[in-house]
């Protein structure tokens, strides 16, 4: 493992254009959730919440027939006022150096910006705007984070119900992400942290541009397409960070 983590220092410091992708178990150390893992957001969702199956309360035709779910565990998550983890706050330094193209997550807790980077794109969508789902008014997270909090339905002035921009099963990615797959930013490293890569077409990203350039792949356990990457490495995200940054700095 020393000399796997010599060869990866060795990338990121050669390295002058980075591409990170990040995953839900980025944020885990901030105390939020994953979804999948046996301690994850679909296996913690109880019975309270009445729903056909976990999934359902990321479901945006359930979400249409009942949004409270939705709201409610909103609530839990945002109320929490989540800090950015070490890791964010890796990928925030290295593009302030200047070498990060992009660092596209399918995170929805707005922690890469809060970290500081700037060069984030939300491929699922985030809290930081919402669209009210009758007239179409947007709104900045602001306008809506006291209902949100509370686990309240935020109501425009028009009575419909004002939906986070997150992105549901059944609903589009974002037109910017598919340009992104088309064409990828200048990178000579891809690295892939806090994902099993289990996510489409959000992932498709990833592994594209990992069979086009050297790629690291950090998360806690193994997934289904190590064998498809330059650098493997399973252990605590912020460990590896912080062991990496100490080298860099």
């Amino acid at each position: 493992m020393a000399k796997e983590h010599d060869e990866i220092y060795e990338l990121f410091r050669k390295s002058k254009h980075f591409v990170f992708f990040t995953g839900a178990g980025i944020s885990t150390n901030a105390g939020i959730p994953d979804f999948r893992s046996p301690n994850g957001l679909y296996r913690l969702i109880d019975k309270t919440y009445d729903l056909p199956f976990p999934e359902a309360v990321f479901e945006i035709n359930f979400f249409r027939q009942n949004p409270e779910p939705f709201f409610r565990l909103s609530s839990k998550l945002l109320s929490r006022n989540p800090e950015p983890t070490q890791c964010h706050r890796f990928i925030a330094w290295l593009e302030h150096t200047g070498r990060v193209s992009l660092v596209m997550t399918q995170n929805i807790d707005m922690l890469h910006q809060k970290a500081g980077s700037e060069k984030v794109h939300e491929c699922h969508g985030s809290y930081s705007t919402s669209t009210c789902q009758d007239c179409g008014k947007k709104s900045g997270y602001d306008e809506i984070e006291k209902p949100l909090k509370s686990g309240q339905i935020p109501l425009c002035t028009c009575g419909g119900v004002i939906k986070p921009d997150v992105v549901f099963f059944g609903e589009q990615l974002p037109d910017m992400f598919y340009s992104y797959l088309r064409k990828p930013p200048m990178a000579d490293l891809i690295v892939i942290m806090g994902t099993s890569l289990n996510v489409f077409p959000s992932a498709q990203f990833a592994l594209d541009l990992a069979a086009r350039v050297p790629s690291v792949l950090v998360n806690l356990s193994p997934t289904n397409y190590d064998m498809a990457m330059t650098h493997v490495v399973n252990e605590d995200l912020d460990v590896f960070a912080e062991k990496l940054w100490d080298r860099l700095k």
